[in-house]
Parts: structure tokens; C-alpha cells; sequence
């Protein structure tokens, strides 16, 4: 009898250390112990545990089929469901699933914990490693509705989000109907903060009822994508559709590349279709490409609303790095990169954003910083105040900070700074705009604008530097409701700075500034540029108009003479420090 009872404590105990998953609830049977996250929902959606449900995941799990919570109905009665990493665990839920390693069919406030401590530090991973066959779409995690009932109140934070490949996985989260764009009723109050996302199609597609839009949505401070190849997305960083009430605000989005044999407009964030009163702001959107040979665009941040008063603000973001394979033969969101594209609907407010055209495509086309499609006609449909443009591309062909193949009415256009490489600086009407003034003539508007090279920080942190910048100083108008930068730094109540950051000018004292006397010549300029000053010169730096820095000259004198031999023909900016302080300026190489 004593060998029978050894026996039975011992298997009980290899039970308990085999069980990954340990539940406690506040009715039924208060506690339970399991070896995958599917059979805790399973117990929970048979009414075993009822109430307030808590489960800790205490180790690494595998799941053999998708995990799936239905609504609390029937059998089931739960209040809410917590998924977290136990106290001090890292762990790792991981399949290979042709649907998703969770899914929420119609159950409502489920909530996914990532961090083990209750910080924003991401101690649990959600792995799908199922290749996407012909006939499945394989995602993460699910939020589905049924034809009765949405999943409402689901929150997904501080998790490490990661798919197959960027082939293989549809989406890390998908907010959707039973399939995409079912006339379904629509998933509330979804959450996603601070999570990470690589190898899938698009880090969040979110979409809800064509005509019952879903409310709510909340998408902030995540990280998608990466610099790594086989981390990147696909097709999107965020895809939202059909939807009110929503923010998508903080997040990165890094490396977005649409391969040859895809057929799509990759972009680091899609806001379209029946959308209403969202704002967009404070993200951060680089690395996004098309390398499609038939000629597919890319967009930093693309909106297609349907809706000509979708009451949208798109702010203090930074856009880089965007750039399309290129088509020559026209100027379609679809056909090149554009830094901020919009191609239907109205009601957009596009204000204090940085956008940087400053990697080629691989042939001529018509890229642009803004690029506005013919679709939108309403009048005043787009508010832009602002915002610094700049595109700094060298390929070949017509490059623009504004493209528009709508009329010149739809525009309430004022304080921004456009900056090409380019022969123009717009177009519209069909036709090229060169200079500052063709803009004002044929946009309207854009009496305080400015045509000014920004000097960045460098050529991947799009910070104004403090110095070669006193043109762009406080020439923004103030924007009611938008006191902070992308920093959360406090905007100047009357002379706010142009772009996602405000600025501080550096300034010599008032009795330097009278004896400021630095002369260069000539300018353009094809060999040597020379410099005079009343005072000794230290050195003198010349920058590209990507910020990033291809002379240093020491001099110690008050002369100097620059090789400009060294440099490709473009345009400079030559900055020259002195016992006083330094001066910027914009120089040409012919």
C-alpha cells in the first residue's frame, strides 16, 4: 500500500512540474493546472472557471492546435481572462497553426500581458511558425467576431509578436470578422501598446463592418518591423479599416518591403476605407520599399478614406527612407514612392510632420514628400500647416516635395518647407512647378511658406540641428490642440518650429553679430571655394542635403580655400566655425 501511495505522489508531482499553465479564478473551480493555453480555454469556455480568470504561464508552452476563448455565454461565465508570464519568467507560446496561436471567437475583455513584473518589459513571445499553404491564412494572434457578437475589450501589450516569415504569416493581429471584411458585427475597444512585430505580411490589420464601423482602436508605442532581412514585413506595419475613434500614435515602423512578385502599395501605416475622427501622430516610419519591377509605390503613411469629412489628423510624425521601384509613366500612389500619399476621401489635417525622401528608386518616376490622387475634389479637403518636405533624391527623372493630380481647391495650405534636389519643387495641373512662387501661384496659399534646406541632425535622426537652420526658426503658425512635439516637448504658443521637433537656434551675442564679417566666393561654384573673415576661422564643414558631412577643412586662419573638386555636383550647405561662433549657408557645386 505504501509503494501504491509513493507511486501516486510521484506521478502527481511529474504532473505539476510538466504543467506550463496555472489558472486561478474568482468561482467555480477556483484553480487549475495546464499543459497548453488551449485547455485552459477549454476548461473556461465549458464553465469550469468562472469569474475574474487569471492565468500564469510558468514556462515555455507548445500548443498543438489554435487556443481558442469563445463568448461568455452558455456553459462559459467569465468577467474577464488575464494572460500573463508568471512572476519572473520569460516564456515562449509557440505552434504551427494554418489560423493563429490565440484566437478570440466573439469573447469579450481578454487581456494579454507580456511583462512579468507588471512594467512595460516583454517576457512572453507568441510564435507561429505554420507556412501559409494555398487555402490559409495564418496569423498570431486572432480577434474575430461571430454573425452575432464582437470581440470587445481586448488588450494585447508588452508582447513579442513573430509569424513565420514575411510571406508565410498573414498578420501578427488581426482584428476582423470571421473573414476579412465580413458584414459581421464589429470588434470594440481593441488595445495594442508596446508590443513588437516581425516576419508577417502586416504587423496589425485591423478592420471592422463596412457599415457598422468598429470604436475605440488604439494602437501605440509599438515596434514593427526591423533592419534585419528576415524580419521585415511585407505588405504593412498597421492596416486600419473601418473604424471611429482611433489613435495610432508612437509606434516605429521599420522595414516594409514589398518583394517582386507582389501586388500591392506597401506602406508603413494604411488608414482607409469607412474611417471617422482618428488621429495619427508622434510615429516614426522608415525603411519602406517597393522592390516590384512592375512599378508599385510605397507610402510612409497612406489614407484612403472613404469618407470626404473623415475629421483625420495626421502630426509630428517622421517619415524616411520611403522609396517605390519607380515608373516613369505616371504619378499614382500606386506607381512610385511617396513620402505621405492620399488617394480618396477628405477632412485630413496634416500638420508639424517631417518627411525625407533620401533613398532612390531603382528607376525615374515621380516620387514626392506629399503626393495628392485625382479622387479628392472636395473643397479645403486638406488642411497642411506646418510640415517640412524634403526630397533629396539623386535618381534620374522628375522628383517633388508636392505632387497633386487634384485641382488647386482642395487645398488650405500655409507654413510649410519645401526643399527638392530636383529641377521643381511641385506639380499640379499637369504641369511642373519650379520655384517657390509657381507653388504659391498654382497651390494657393503658402504665403509664409519657405524654401529652405533643413540641416538635420544626421541622415537617420531628423532632429533640426541647433546650428545652419535660422531660416526655419519659429515659422510655424500655432495649431489649437497641439501643444507638444514628437519629444512631448512644449510647442511654442505663438512662433511654433516647423516639423515633428521644435528647435533652439544656437545665437552669438549681439556685439558678435556686428562684427560678423565672412565672405565666400564664388557661389555656385566648380573647383575652390573661397573664404574670408576678420577673425580666425578653426575649420570649415560641408554637409550634403541628407545632413550627412563630406569635407573637413582645419584651417587656423583668416582665409581658407575649399576643394569643392571632391564633391559630386548638388547642392551644399557650408558651414564655417569661428573664434565667434559659426555660420551656415547654402552653396551650389556645378
Amino acid at each position: 500500500m505504501n509503494k501504491i501511495l509513493l507511486c501516486l505522489v510521484t506521478c502527481l508531482a511529474a504532473s505539476e512540474l510538466n504543467a506550463q499553465v496555472s489558472l486561478s479564478a474568482t468561482a467555480g473551480t477556483t484553480t487549475g493546472t495546464y499543459t497548453t493555453l488551449m485547455s485552459a480555454f477549454e476548461a473556461i469556455n465549458a464553465g469550469t472557471h468562472q469569474g475574474a480568470i487569471t492565468i500564469d504561464i510558468t514556462a515555455d508552452v507548445t500548443e498543438t492546435t489554435t487556443a481558442v476563448l469563445n463568448a461568455s455565454s452558455g456553459t462559459s461565465n467569465y468577467s474577464s481572462v488575464l494572460v500573463k508570464p508568471a512572476t519572473g519568467v520569460n516564456a515562449t507560446i509557440s505552434g504551427a497553426s494554418p489560423v493563429g496561436i490565440i484566437k478570440v471567437n466573439g469573447g469579450d475583455n481578454l487581456t494579454i500581458e507580456g511583462s512579468n513584473n507588471g512594467t512595460s518589459s516583454r517576457n512572453l513571445t507568441i510564435s507561429n511558425t505554420f507556412t501559409a499553404i494555398t487555402g490559409t491564412s495564418p496569423a498570431v494572434v486572432v480577434i474575430t467576431s461571430t454573425a452575432t457578437d464582437g470581440s470587445d475589450n481586448i488588450t494585447v501589450r508588452n508582447t513579442n509578436i513573430a509569424g513565420s516569415s514575411s510571406t508565410g504569416t498573414i498578420a501578427g493581429i488581426i482584428v476582423a470578422g470571421s473573414t476579412l471584411g465580413a458584414a459581421e458585427v464589429s470588434n470594440n475597444n481593441f488595445t495594442a501598446i508596446n508590443n513588437t512585430f516581425v516576419r508577417a505580411q502586416n504587423g496589425i490589420f485591423a478592420i471592422g463592418n463596412a457599415t457598422v464601423t468598429a470604436g475605440g482602436y488604439i494602437i501605440k508605442n509599438n515596434v514593427i518591423g526591423s533592419t534585419v532581412v528576415a524580419d521585415k514585413m511585407l505588405f504593412r506595419g498597421i492596416a486600419l479599416q473601418h473604424a471611429q475613434n482611433f489613435e495610432i500614435s508612437g509606434n516605429t515602423i521599420t522595414g516594409v518591403v514589398l518583394v517582386p512578385t507582389s501586388i500591392a502599395i506597401a506602406s508603413g501605416i494604411l488608414v482607409g476605407a469607412n474611417v471617422l475622427n482618428g488621429n495619427v501622430f508622434n510615429n516614426k516610419i522608415s525603411e519602406v520599399r517597393s522592390t516590384n519591377t512592375a512599378g508599385y509605390g510605397a507610402a510612409g503613411i497612406y489614407l484612403n478614406s472613404s469618407n470626404i469629412a473623415s475629421n483625420i489628423s495626421v502630426y509630428n510624425n517622421i517619415v524616411s527612407g520611403v522609396a517605390g521601384y519607380g515608373y516613369n509613366g505616371g504619378g499614382t500612389v500606386a506607381d512610385n514612392g511617396n513620402g505621405i500619399a492620399i488617394n480618396n476621401g477628405g477632412g485630413y489635417k496634416l500638420y508639424y510632420n517631417t518627411v525625407v525622401m533620401n533613398v532612390n528608386q531603382s528607376v525615374a518616376g515621380r516620387p514626392a514628400a506629399l503626393n495628392i490622387s485625382t479622387p479628392i475634389t472636395a473643397a479645403e479637403a486638406l488642411d497642411i500647416k506646418n510640415n517640412i518636405f524634403v526630397n533629396s533624391q539623386t535618381q534620374a527623372g522628375e522628383k517633388y516635395v508636392l505632387y497633386s493630380a487634384a485641382p488647386s481647391t482642395i487645398f488650405s495650405i500655409n507654413n510649410n518647407n519645401y526643399f527638392s534636389s530636383g529641377t521643381n519643387l511641385g506639380y499640379i495641373g499637369g504641369a511642373a512647378k519650379a520655384t517657390l512662387a509657381d507653388i504659391q501661384t498654382a497651390f494657393g496659399g503658402n504665403t509664409n511658406s519657405l524654401n529652405v534646406l533643413p540641416v538635420f541632425v544626421s541622415t537617420t535622426d531628423f532632429h533640426i540641428s541647433n546650428s545652419g537652420n535660422v531660416a526655419l526658426d519659429n515659422k510655424g503658425t500655432p495649431i489649437a490642440g497641439i501643444t507638444l512635439d514628437a519629444d512631448g516637448n512644449t510647442r511654442n504658443a505663438t512662433t511654433p518650429d516647423l516639423g515633428a521637433f521644435e528647435f533652439t537656434v544656437e545665437s552669438m551675442a549681439v556685439n558678435d553679430v556686428s562684427k560678423k564679417k565672412i565672405n565666400l566666393y564664388p557661389n555656385p561654384v566648380v573647383d575652390y571655394l573661397y573664404i574670408n573673415n576678420d577673425g580666425k576661422i578653426r575649420n570649415v564643414e560641408v554637409y550634403n542635403i541628407s545632413g550627412q558631412k563630406v569635407l573637413n577643412e582645419t584651417v587656423n586662419a583668416e582665409k581658407a580655400s575649399v576643394d569643392m573638386r571632391k564633391v559630386p555636383v548638388g547642392v551644399y550647405i557650408l558651414k564655417v566655425n569661428t573664434e565667434r561662433g559659426s555660420e551656415s549657408t547654402k552653396i551650389i557645386k556645378k
